[in-house]
């Protein structure tokens, strides 16, 4: 098993098609052929059934595939840290974070960070909660922000805040002027929802079914950000996070309690196994002296 035999594998399966990882590899069609082909004697696994004249990959493959990425991104991470010791840089921080907090309080976090530390290499990636916690479980990044709970081993957590979700509504709603939503309020409104794998629909979900509401649900979304901007377009209203309401506030929207509260949980994971730079550490009371300053601000974000 050579790596060149793992790159035309890996190109395929991005790709689609050998002439695709070909085109990437800078190699003929029939070389990168022959790599998989070789790849598969090796292994002594099918990763691709030819029986149509296409390279379909089999389940096999699939499950190869996967590991072969964890693999590339360890791999990545050594080339990294050895740049970073031959350029004479202080470190590098990789971080993955779910999109409430991706989006625009970490960036601005990190802003503030590289302000005093401008030669640190950063890497942040965003992913729902479950994918930030597979990041951190298998190692591949120095810390992770994601909501609660948490159901694998290998990571170390810490709680980072718990705040109630709020409902986010056009400016011009007759419900803007209440100093509280309740369930009640919601029977028969037009709604914009988050998806039903995410913790706060569910959470939503039950809250609903036990005061016997049903609201209008006119569209679904995965993230809270896109929440906030269909409701700011006027397609109903929805519960949002107050990580995404603060980078909405002032854009037409406004932002309500609701009671009885349901709260978004928010944990920094870290890697079990790895030990904790003192990067990371700075980095962290940055994050946290942020958190502490959106906090002292919530009461004037949902003021009436």
């Amino acid at each position: 098993m050579r790596w060149r035999q793992l790159t035309a594998f890996r190109e395929t399966m991005v790709t689609g098609t050998a002439s695709g990882a070909a085109e990437i590899m800078g190699i003929s069609q029939p070389a990168v052929s022959r790599l998989i082909d070789a790849l598969e004697e090796s292994l002594g696994i099918t990763l691709f059934d030819r029986r149509t004249g296409r390279m379909v990959p089999t389940v096999e493959a699939k499950m190869f595939y996967d590991e072969l990425q964890k693999a590339v991104a360890s791999y990545d991470r050594l080339a990294s840290v050895a740049e970073d010791i031959r350029l004479g840089r202080r470190g590098s921080l990789h971080i993955v974070s779910m999109p409430a907090t991706g989006l625009n309080f970490l960036p601005e976090a990190i802003t503030s960070f590289k302000a005093v530390q401008p030669d640190l290499k950063i890497r942040y990636d965003l992913q729902l909660s479950m994918r930030v916690e597979e990041s951190v479980s298998s190692q591949k990044v120095d810390l992770g922000i994601a909501e609660f709970p948490f159901e694998r081993p290998g990571i170390e957590r810490e709680n980072f805040c718990e705040l109630p979700y709020v409902m986010a509504l056009p400016e011009t709603h007759p419900l803007a002027a209440r100093a509280v939503i309740t369930p009640q309020d919601l029977d028969g409104q037009r709604m914009v929802s988050l998806s039903h794998e995410t913790v706060a629909r569910r959470l939503l979900d039950a809250c609903l079914a036990k005061a016997d509401v049903k609201p209008q649900i006119l569209c679904e979304t995965t993230y809270s950000a896109g929440v906030c901007a269909m409701v700011r377009h006027g397609q109903g209203i929805g519960l949002t996070d107050i990580f995404t309401a603060t980078d909405f506030a002032g854009s037409g929207i406004v932002f309500r309690r609701f009671e009885p509260e349901l709260m978004f949980h928010v944990g920094i994971l870290y890697p079990k196994h790895q030990s904790r730079s003192r990067t990371a550490g700075e980095f962290l009371t940055v994050l946290r002296a942020k958190r502490n300053k959106m906090i002292a601000g919530i009461d004037a974000l949902l003021a009436v």
